[in-house]
Order: C-alpha cells, then structure tokens, then sequence
C-alpha cells in the first residue's frame, strides 16, 4: 500500500515566498547590513536618550547631543589618536630590524623581506593620514566601504532613535501579524542582553587601554600608545587578545632591556588580575555575557564570511542566535 502526500497552495506559495527572501536578501544583503548596524546603534543609544528625555530634554533633542557626541569622539579619535598609533605601529616592525630583536624575529620565523613589505605598506597608509583631509576621509571611507555607507547607517540609526520605541514600531511595520508579537519579545532581550554587554566591554576596554598605556609609559616602554590601544580593542576578544598584547609588550620591552621585559610581565600579572577580581565582578555584575568560546568562534566566523563588516556584526549576531536557541529550549520543555 502506497502513500499518497499532498501539497496544499499554501505550502507552495509559502516555499515560493522563502526563496524569493533569500534571493533577495542576497542582492539587498548590503541594505540589510545597513538595517542591522542601524538597528544595533539605535538599541546601544536608547538607554542614554531615554534617561535624557526623563530628566525633561526633548528626544529629538537628547538624540542630536548623543549622536553629535558619538560623532565627535570618534571623529577625535580617528584624526588624532589613530594617526600616532599608525606612526608607533610603523616604528615598532621597524624596531624588528634591529639587531637587539633579530634572534626574536628569527625565532618567530619572520623573514627581513616581510618586514620590508610590511613597512612600505605601512608607510603609504600613514601618508594617506598626513596628507590632508581629503585624502583621509577617502581612507575612511574605503576602510568602511564608502562613506555613503556610514552616512545611510547614521541617518537609519538617528530616526530610529528620535521615535519612542521606533525599533519595535518599526518591526511591526515589517513583521506578519502571527510573528509581531514573538519577534518583538525576542528583540526586547536581545536589546537588553546587548545593551549590557557593550556597555560592560565598552568599560573593560577603556579600562585595560588606558590602564596599559600609564603603566608601560611609567615604565618606559617604547610605543606605549599603540600598546594601550592593542589592549583596548583586544579586550573584546575573550583570553587570546590580552596574551597577545602581553606578548608583543613582553617583545617590545626585551628589545630594550631585559630587566624591563620582567617588569612588562609583572604590570600585565597585575593588569588582569585586577580586571579579573575587580573590573570584571563590579562593571559586568548585571551583565548576561556570551562565553568566552562563543565570542571567539563568531569573531572569527564573522571575519571569514564578510570581513570587517562582517566582525562587527558577529558577536550581536551570536546574542541573537543564542536568544533564539535559549527560547526554543524553554518553549520545548514547556511542551
């Protein structure tokens, strides 16, 4: 006896429908990039633009003072702090040169032409940073992938954030009705749990940055600035970053002396222990963080799929997926 399996209209149509999303979704993948990135910034923003609106500054008002600081900073940053980074990065692979760091260097197994190449690279990329702001901003924008493409970002990110729960407003605009209601819950945690951990981050890495660059400049370390930075911006990356700053401090500080590599070595043991029983349990305490191996596993995913756009996305693309992941949990065994 044979079975016999119907397929309703609905089904087709329901199927039809799905592909016709995924083709979409990958000719329009740029724009979906865009409604993320903006969707994240307008989340990370609410919290600071709704406690202004509470202290009775209007939100299209409070919105404009957030994204005008936003701006400013990094504007700030890029400009100013980048540039010497750039120009301490560029010094420190000269340093490899250097006799007093050729066993180093051989020892790694890092050849004197890769060096070369390196620092002619490097030199082109500092150029581009002196010479003018025009051609900075072009750096920027092909580093970003177009400075239209930040200009669209800002501007979804800021109307999302001048209207009182725009993002969910905004959901509902798009979402069928039998889906409004359980995206909109998923997306509220999801903002919170993001919210919390960039906010925890955020703090961890000032904290470590800043912390690294005073110690290595009191102790004398060359290229302390790009040092502190390293340490800043690797602190977002569970273990690995942090031994790899420590390294590259411990290289760069033997290469002046022996007795000042021991002292990077004690600053870096006391550096994380500190983040480790002070930082992390009072600045992350209320924190719903993502493993550690989740973490490195998206960076890493991220990077691999759609480069640099791809590792900024990676980690609220790992929230969102483990929220999902928890509510289907919770929803099974409540069945």
């Amino acid at each position: 006896m044979t079975r016999q399996f119907e397929i309703s209209w609905f089904s087709l149509w329901r199927v039809l429908f799905m592909l016709i999303f995924a083709v979409a979704l990958y000719y329009l993948r740029e724009v979906f990039v865009i409604l993320f990135l903006a969707l994240i910034i307008s989340s990370a923003l609410d919290a600071p633009i709704t406690y202004l609106e509470k202290k009775k500054i209007p939100r299209i008002i409070g919105t404009l003072l957030i994204f005008l600081s936003v701006v400013g900073v990094l504007a700030a940053l890029l400009y100013v702090v980048v540039p010497i980074a750039l120009v301490e990065f560029k010094g420190l692979f000269t340093g490899f040169e250097s006799s007093s760091l050729s066993t180093v260097r051989s020892s790694l197994g890092i050849s004197g032409q890769t060096i070369k190449s390196i620092e002619a690279n490097l030199g082109d990329f500092t150029d581009a940073l002196f010479s003018g702001s025009a051609s900075f901003l072009g750096l920027i924008s092909r580093i970003f992938g177009g400075i239209i493409f930040l200009i669209s970002v800002f501007i979804l990110s800021f109307y999302l954030s001048v209207s009182r729960d725009g993002v969910e407003k905004f959901l509902r605009a798009i979402l069928p009705l039998t889906w409004e209601e359980y995206v909109i819950d998923v997306y509220i945690r999801v903002r919170r749990k993001m919210g919390l951990w960039l906010q925890g981050q955020l703090v961890l890495s000032l904290a470590v940055g800043a912390t690294t660059f005073i110690g290595l400049l009191i102790l004398g370390v060359d290229y302390s600035l790009f040092l502190g930075i390293m340490a800043g911006i690797l602190e977002m990356v569970p273990i690995v970053g942090p031994v790899f700053t420590g390294v590259l401090a411990f290289l760069v500080a033997i290469s002046q002396s022996w007795t000042l590599g021991i002292s990077v070595v004690v600053l870096f043991v006391i550096i994380q222990q500190m983040e480790s029983h002070l930082l992390v349990p009072v600045v992350m305490r209320k924190t719903i963080g993502l493993h550690p191996v989740v973490v490195v596993f998206s960076l890493l995913a991220g990077s691999q799929l759609a480069g640099f756009v791809g590792l900024v996305l990676s980690v609220p693309s790992a929230v969102i997926i483990e929220e999902l992941i928890e509510d289907w949990a919770v929803r099974k065994r409540q069945k």
